[in-house]
């Protein structure tokens, strides 16, 4: 993505957010986690979601999608005490939609919605536009990882949210170092399509097991063959861009942790079941057709959110953003 659309993405991010914002900060140090806090985890986890709304036009049809985002901090120490940037996390069929059909259907708006963390105007959660243009987002050049990220600044704000430090993000190597296998346990938080919550957002619960780390590119919700996690917990319409954790706990290396809960990937779709070839799994169904669900869940693996994290371009985003930070020093 050129910086400048970039610098423009952050700018009109800024404009629209009026009120002012203080989302909670993730730890630092040792305990870099989002597992350092003393509620329990899956209050964290619950935070750490987002919904999504968009909006698009298909064959003279206007249709809306819905789904889950989180936001991950990139910190930088130039920035001072806990500075860091941060970039709300999807799947490319949400920032994209069709792109699971091998297409960009024009989309009319986009919006996130957060809890409020005071009651303001008696409003209990709100929504934020995000930008109607799909070349806005950073997608991946392989066609194949379902993943888009956009550059947000959150800092007028007034919302309740947790965010979730690159550092906890399982990439290949953290998989082989701790010892992440197929069994272990995996919890993911999103959208409940059936009671997303009126008053404020209810992100769901669901916890299952790590069923496969694949060792060759197999079928992605985006119909590529492609690198992706598969995990035996059940995912369905509206749980598409969840973060999904691993617990790093129990006996490891003939020693035994305590849990601790690290960023195995991105929830992208499922599996369905069926007597007939159905090798590609779902994204979302935008034919109507319902196809029975096998409880198999495909995961966008979270090297690739490290990998889009670290492309130049955003690399050299943030280098722009510390001159300017320093220059208004």
């Amino acid at each position: 993505m050129p910086l400048k659309k970039l610098g423009i993405l952050i700018l009109l991010l800024t404009t629209l957010n009026r009120v002012r914002a203080q989302g909670v900060p993730a730890a630092t140090g040792a305990q870099d986690s989002v597992t350092a806090y003393a509620s329990p985890f899956t209050d964290q986890l619950r935070r750490t979601v987002v919904f999504l709304r968009v909006g698009f036009t298909k064959e003279g049809r206007d249709w809306e999608i819905v789904g889950t985002g989180f936001f991950v901090m990139y910190p930088d120490e130039r920035l001072g005490k806990d500075g860091s940037f941060m970039y709300l996390v999807t799947n490319r069929h949400m920032a994209v939609p069709g792109s699971e059909e091998g297409h960009s259907y024009p989309v009319k708006y986009s919006y996130v919605r957060l809890n409020a963390r005071r009651l303001t105007g008696g409003r209990e959660s709100f929504e934020i536009p995000l930008t109607s243009e799909p070349s806005l987002w950073v997608i991946p050049e392989d066609p194949s990882v379902d993943l888009a990220i956009i550059p947000v600044n959150m800092s007028r704000v007034d919302a309740e949210f947790q965010t979730i430090p690159v550092s906890v993000i399982a990439t290949r190597d953290v998989v082989q170092t701790q010892q992440i296998v197929a069994g272990d346990q995996v919890l993911f938080a999103g959208y409940f399509y059936q009671f997303p919550g009126k008053k404020r957002i209810e992100p769901i619960v669901r916890e299952g097991i790590l069923a496969m780390l694949p060792e060759e590119p197999i079928g992605t919700t985006l119909q590529k063959p492609g690198n992706v996690y598969l995990a035996d917990i059940h995912a369905f319409h509206g749980n598409s861009g969840s973060p999904i954790f691993v617990n790093t706990g129990g006996l490891r290396a003939g020693q035994v942790g305590a849990s601790r809960f690290l960023l195995l990937g991105v929830v992208s779709g499922y599996y369905p079941e069926s007597e007939t070839d159905f090798s590609i799994p779902a994204a979302r169904i935008l034919s109507g057709e319902v196809h029975d669900n096998s409880g198999v869940t495909v995961i966008v693996p979270g090297d690739e959110i490290k990998a889009l994290l670290d492309i130049p371009a955003l690399k050299r985003a943030r280098e722009v953003g510390i001159e300017n930070f320093l220059k208004k020093k």
